[in-house]
């Protein structure tokens, strides 16, 4: 009876995790354990245990593990110890290669011998992650004990055994531990990708995916990866977006986490787009290109603009993020803003767009135009007047108007003939390109953006607008706020009043106050 006792004692400490950690089952299963899974129906059959742990020939030890770690595959780990001469093996084997070793096994000695496979659900399709994960571990205790029971009738050494063991085994051993599959389901669990959706910075990141433990360090590489995305694109939009462009064309996939830390030493640089360069007024409704580095002491994206002339870098708040965009997906089949210095002689901004849109009367267009030869193009916003189309030719000429300056404006209205991919004098001066047909959303996105951008500068276009509608890119306000303009005007006039008005009174009362003083001053 004691030495009894001290046996079953030895399993259980086997049995327990080195960790001190909860675990599904003990791996050598006693007489109780065994009475308890039979009940439950989970785990080996009690039967072909007992008969396995009162065998008399070769001790064969035979072990399948699922693989199954919130995803959907019926893939398990198979370990044989002193099986058919073999003192170890370890392969990876599918649900296929057991059903294939069944079918010749009954082929070459007969159905009746061979017990058939344990059953597959059939709305095993339907499952979530962690059921899938829970069925995949009673699946691969099933398994091990259909296994142990060919073993055991002696067919280890049959020619369908060596097939079913012919593929190429696993190099490194896999732990068959309990506390392990059970970390996997835990870890497949829908909560956890909610937790880690919910970390905004990337301390935290690191300290749950990488610090809290192996396990999660080891198993949680997609979510975190995931995690380092998601935190980029909020953060930096337009940046994401020109490197996922770039991550398509050239087919290589992005360390994200790697991206987050080149971004924030300042080491990473993308060729954007910039609306309202430099916030002046001469630049509204236009998209100017720029080589866009983020600066994390300033907390501020640094704009170095590619132009003949010299620039100083614009430096523009985090807050103000909203006005940087990447070549827009309409135009990059054609423009090809991935090539540049020294796969190619010049960035995208110097390229004519080719082919001119199907464009309607009211629709918005972004025109390719610039002032010097030497600068790239920018992207300036217009509405379609008209559209003429010459016969047999890419050529189409189109009346466009820009609505931000005053009617009588020689920048109001403008005629360009694109489509030809030829870059042409502009009748305003400078050079124009092709165009780019606007979508609805685009559109409505620009116009209320720089709308309140112009309402907010028309206290310094004032002047401007009320003393002769002076022409010129740099000095129109937008027609559109005309009449607020002249409210402020009519505003501003009756301060001028109201304090004309105060400051006679106050003289007035200053005076009498004197007069009083001298009439007063004898007595």
């Amino acid at each position: 009876m004691g030495a009894h006792e001290s046996v079953v004692r030895v399993e259980d400490r086997q049995a327990a995790d080195p960790d001190g950690k909860w675990s599904i089952g003990p791996l050598t299963p006693n007489a109780d354990s065994l009475s308890k899974q039979s009940s439950m129906g989970f785990g080996m059959d009690a039967e072909t245990l007992v008969e396995a742990k009162h065998q008399d020939a070769v001790a064969a030890r035979v072990f399948v593990h699922s693989l199954a770690s919130g995803i959907f595959r019926d893939e398990f780990v198979v370990q044989l110890d002193n099986v058919a001469d073999v003192q170890f093996w370890q392969g990876i084997r599918s649900r296929y290669h057991f059903e294939r070793l069944h079918e010749e096994l009954g082929c070459e000695h007969g159905g009746t011998t061979i017990q058939p496979l344990p059953g597959r659900k059939a709305e095993y399709f339907k499952m979530q992650p962690v059921v899938w994960t829970l069925y995949m571990h009673d699946s691969g205790s099933l398994l091990q004990a259909w296994l142990n029971q060919v073993i055991r009738a002696g067919f280890g050494r049959s020619g369908s055994f060596k097939r079913f063991l012919s593929h190429q085994a696993v190099p490194q051993p896999v732990s068959i531990r309990g506390w392990d599959t059970l970390s996997h389901m835990i870890f497949a669990l829908p909560m956890m990708d909610d937790v880690v959706s919910f970390l905004e910075e990337p301390l935290d990141v690191i300290n749950l995916c990488e610090l809290t433990s192996k396990t999660i360090s080891q198993n949680g590489k997609l979510l975190c990866a995931h995690q380092w995305e998601r935190m980029y694109a909020e953060r930096w939009p337009a940046f994401y977006e020109s490197q996922c462009h770039m991550s398509k064309v050239t087919h290589m996939e992005t360390d994200w986490k790697s991206m987050y830390r080149h971004t924030c030493s300042g080491h990473y640089e993308a060729l954007l787009e910039v609306h309202d360069r430099e916030k002046k007024l001469g630049f509204a409704m236009s998209c100017m290109l720029a080589k866009v580095t983020w600066d994390a002491n300033t907390n501020c994206y640094t704009a170095a603009y590619v132009s003949a002339s010299q620039v100083l870098p614009e430096r523009i708040p985090y807050h103000e993020g909203y006005r940087l965009r990447f070549c827009r997906a309409s135009v990059r089949e054609c423009l090809k803003p991935e090539l540049m210095p020294p796969q190619a002689s010049e960035v995208y901004g110097y390229r004519v767009l080719h082919d001119a849109p199907e464009l309607k009367v009211g629709q918005g267009v972004e025109l390719q135009w610039k002032m010097q030869q030497g600068s790239p193009f920018g992207w300036w916003f217009g509405i379609v007047e008209s559209v003429l189309r010459e016969a047999n030719s890419k050529k189409v000429l189109i009346t466009m108007t820009f609505d931000h300056f005053p009617a009588t404006s020689r920048w109001r209205r403008l005629q360009v003939t694109v489509g030809d991919g030829v870059t042409r004098p502009c009748a305003i001066g400078g050079w124009h390109g092709g165009v780019r047909a606007v979508s609805a959303a685009e559109k409505k996105d620009i116009s209320s953006y720089v709308g309140s951008r112009l309402c907010g500068c028309l206290g310094s276009g004032v002047s401007l607008e009320i003393c002769g509608f002076k022409d010129g890119p740099r000095s129109g306000v937008w027609s559109k706020s005309l009449g607020l303009t002249l409210g402020m005007v009519v505003l501003k006039v009756s301060s001028i009043v109201l304090l004309g008005v105060l400051k006679s009174k106050v003289l007035g009362t200053l005076g009498r106050y004197q007069a009083y003083k001298y009439l007063m001053w004898p007595l």
